[in-house]
This record gives C-alpha cells, structure tokens and sequence, in this order.
C-alpha cells in the first residue's frame, strides 16, 4: 500500500473485484427502484424488496437478509446508490490492490453481516428512541464505513480530496468517519441501514486491516499458545511415560541378530600387502 504524504491526483482504476461490486450494487440499485416503482401491481415488486431485506420480525425465516440487505439501495431517490457508488469507487481499489479479490469480497460481505448484528441487538434493547427499532433494514452504510476505516489506516500519511476538493489525510479521514457514526446516533439520524449500522463497519475495519491484522494476529498467537501447551504436554508425557517399561517382543528361535557386523574393507586388503623395497616415495 501507497504511504505518501501529497495530494493524489487522477481517478482510481478498479480491478475485476471492484468492479465486479460496483456493477452488482448499480444493477441491484436499478432493478430495485423498477420493481418497486413500476413493476405491474407494486406489491409484487414491494415483497422482492422486502425478502432480500433485513427484517428483524422475519429473521427466522429469511436468514439470508443479514447479507443480501447490503446490496440494496433506497428505491425512492438516486443519492443511496450515487453516495453508495462513489464511496466503492474511490476508496476500494486500493485495498485490492493490496488484498486481493478475496480477501476483500470477505471484508466486505463482513462488515455487512456485523452491522446487521448490531442492529438488531440494539433493536431487542429496551430503548425508547424508535431510530434504535428500525422495521426494515438495508442499505450498504456498514461495508462503505468498514472501507473508509481500512483505506484510512492503510494510508495514514497519504491525502485525498475529501468531497472532491477538501485535502484530507488518512488519519483525519478515520477520526471523521468515526466522529460521524457517533454523531448519527446523538442526533438520531433516520438511516435505512439502522443508525448503529456504521459501528459494525468500524469495528471490522479495525479488526481486519494490517498486515497482520489485529484479528489475525490475535488469532496466530492463540494458536501459538495451543502448540506450545501441547507441545509441554507431548514432552512432559514422553519423560514420565505412558506406565511400566514395556519388553522387547521375543524373537522366534533359531532366528539370528537384527544387526550384524561384516568384517572387510581396506584395512584388510592394506595389512596383507608386502612394504615396498624402494622407501624414496614414502611420507
């Protein structure tokens, strides 16, 4: 990853994977806005909606709405997708770049899951602010925040231009979308996506990002550990021994040794031989 402290200039080029998301969200954006819109009947189109969303009261039955929630944007106005599109379009390839495609699929589809957690264990919470009981969630807020996080700490130093014309390094770019998530919960912003949704996507982004990750490294240390106490185990029972000492198993008969010594070699083929007569060559 790129760790510059200048201003950089010109538009990203996405690989297959970014754009690969970037035209799955674009085709779930429209098809959704038309199904919903002007599909014939409406409720037809409405009930498509709401089986790819994330319904706290249905969860039992559509499990798959934790993921599929992420691909959808609002049907009612292009700013969700545009903002959504942006977002992806920017910031993500980079972290391709040094992730790879896979590794970055994972990142996302992450954030995704753990903000719809989020979401409704605050929902089952007692609170009396209905921004915290969304009907319906959807909306990828949770996977552009988790990419905003890691591009940020995977370029501390480096700057961008923050809504096209404020300089913005990594670092302020990680306080402000923190500072941001905060804010939408002090002022009870309406979000599609629940307005702790965000926090899901923070927390992922800084679980997961580094070489190792923090995740990651926590994760080959306990595994260190395991082996280690393992290994202590394996040592401490190869020393004290699993009971008595056990007997050789008797050979049959007639049977000779295991190992035998054949006598030869050079040494016999030299003692047998006579000293020369002339010593003028002799050491």
């Amino acid at each position: 990853m790129r760790d510059r402290s200048e201003i950089v200039g010109g538009l990203p080029r996405p690989g297959k994977t970014v754009k690969g998301i970037l035209a799955t969200v674009a085709v779930s954006a429209i098809v959704g806005a038309v199904v919903v819109n002007w599909a014939p009947g409406g409720r037809t189109g409405l009930d498509l909606f709401l089986k790819l969303a994330c319904v706290p009261s249905k969860l039992a039955s559509q499990p798959w709405g934790i993921v599929t929630s992420g691909l959808l944007t609002s049907p009612e106005g292009l700013s969700h997708a545009l903002w959504t599109l942006l977002g992806i379009y920017f910031l993500t390839p980079d972290l391709e770049k040094a992730w790879g495609g896979p590794r970055l699929i994972r990142f996302v589809l992450s954030a995704v899951v753990l903000g719809n957690l989020l979401g409704l264990g605050v929902n089952a919470l007692p609170l009396p602010q209905a921004v915290f009981h969304p009907a319906l969630m959807f909306g990828p807020t949770a996977a552009i925040t988790a990419i905003a996080v890691a591009w940020a700490r995977e370029n501390e130093r480096r700057q961008i231009r923050f809504m096209f014309f404020l300089p913005m390094s990594g670092k302020q770019l990680l306080w402000l979308t923190i500072g941001m998530a905060v804010l939408f919960v002090l002022f009870t912003q309406q979000m599609s996506e629940g307005v702790v949704a965000p926090f899901g996507g923070i927390l992922v982004g800084l679980a997961l990002t580094g070489n190792p990750s923090p995740a990651r490294a926590l994760y080959l240390r306990t595994k260190l550990l395991f082996l280690r106490r393992r290994g202590a185990t394996l040592t401490a029972e190869s020393l004290l021994g699993d009971g008595p000492p056990r007997k050789p198993p008797p050979r049959a008969p007639g049977s000779g040794p295991a190992l035998r010594v054949v006598r030869g070699g050079l040494d016999d083929e030299l003692s047998k031989r006579q000293p020369p007569k002339d010593k003028r060559y002799l050491n």
